[in-house]
């Protein structure tokens, strides 16, 4: 395998999310703009088109999803389908912070996404604690469409996700967003129509297709309610691999696994999300 090192734009231009409340307390409304992200998680997988197509909208819907429901827990969502893609699964830190990896990268076969998803979401306080794990069927192989679900069924709130890649004729990406809104205890049904009613005036995703940024598409469609501006949060790719990491997991293996090593060889650990490679030998483990 060929050894990939470091790239040094893992750290990347920062995108954000911007948060805004209902007047009443009764909605809140996220939106992000996540193309640089996006982007990023794009090159290092080193996906089709199709691919980072629902690639980048699970990225940026988990990121949502953790800021949302779980801000101080990592998330972790997995899609099981039987598209060409294989299982994706995105990887979101508090930040939040994302990176993710795809089964079959290159796959181009339709569909590369299969209607017979199967969402799986684990949630890992950041603090230590029990982890939660929970699972919906979804049949329409939309992310969106599956995210909406899973909150639904699993935390019971009534959430709407709206996730979007626009990428050019080459398969450039030239945005990439999410919005979530969401009911809050208290929320009436007076309430619920006057969120139906600026959701109607266009769709979101449509307005990002045509050129809005996806956080002036969503300030847009509500800024007859004029909701209350309560924080932006920023939203980043990074992988969390490092050599001390690579040199800790060869610490793991038995005596026997290490004669190579200690016989003068290396031993090759490859991060799952990043494919980047670590060479550990026996001078490392000597000063780890």
């Amino acid at each position: 395998m060929t050894t990939r090192g470091r790239r040094d734009t893992l750290l990347h231009v920062i995108d954000r999310i911007k948060r805004w409340m209902t007047a009443e307390g009764t909605f809140r409304i996220l939106a992000t703009r996540s193309t640089d992200a996006i982007a990023e998680a794009v090159r290092f997988a080193e996906c089709s088109p199709a691919v980072a197509d629902v690639y980048g909208r699970l990225l940026t819907g988990t990121s949502l999803l953790q800021l949302a429901q779980s801000p101080i827990d990592r998330v972790q969502c997995a899609v099981e389908h039987s598209g060409s893609a294989g299982t994706l699964l995105a990887d979101v830190w508090p930040g939040p912070c994302m990176r993710g990896r795809i089964e079959n990268a290159e796959a181009t076969a339709a569909p590369v996404l299969g209607d017979d998803m199967l969402i799986r979401v684990t949630r890992q306080p950041a603090r230590g604690g029990a982890q939660y794990e929970s699972h919906v069927p979804a049949t329409d192989g939309h992310i969106a469409n599956a995210l909406q679900q899973y909150v639904l069924e699993s935390e019971q709130v009534l959430t709407l996700f709206a996730l979007v890649t626009v990428q050019d004729d080459t398969g450039e990406l030239l945005r990439a967003g999410g919005m979530i809104v969401q009911a809050l205890p208290g929320a009436t049904r007076e309430h619920l129509a006057q969120i139906t009613a600026c959701l109607e005036k266009a769709p979101w995703d449509d307005l990002v297709r045509a050129g809005d940024d996806p956080i002036d598409a969503a300030e847009a469609l509500f800024n007859e309610i004029r909701p209350h501006h309560v924080g932006d949060d920023p939203i980043t790719y990074r992988c969390r691999c490092s050599r001390e990491r690579a040199v800790n997991a060869v610490t793991l293996l038995s005596e026997e696994e290490l004669k190579g090593l200690h016989a003068g060889g290396a031993e090759t650990v490859v991060c799952e999300f990043c494919r980047t490679s670590y060479e550990v030998t026996a001078a490392d483990l000597e000063t780890h």
